[in-house]
């Protein structure tokens, strides 16, 4: 199962974050940035992939997913 992001990269990005990192809207751990605004994500089967953009004041204002595979 995979997940698809479409958005515009000038603009935006998708960072899979840990679930603490996910909840503050922060990166401070282990995590991967994609920035080609049409990703295709690999999911964890039976598991959840916490999704935010990182670009100053977006996660804040909700730009943050969690994906239960």
């Amino acid at each position: 199962m995979h997940a698809v992001f479409k958005y515009n990269p000038s603009m935006h990005n998708v960072v899979q974050v840990g679930e603490g990192d996910y909840n503050s809207c922060r990166v401070s751990g282990p995590s991967r940035t994609y920035t080609s605004g049409n990703d295709h994500i690999q999911l964890a089967h039976g598991g959840k992939a916490f999704f935010i953009c990182s670009l100053p004041g977006h996660c804040q204002q909700g730009m943050k997913i969690v994906v239960t595979a």
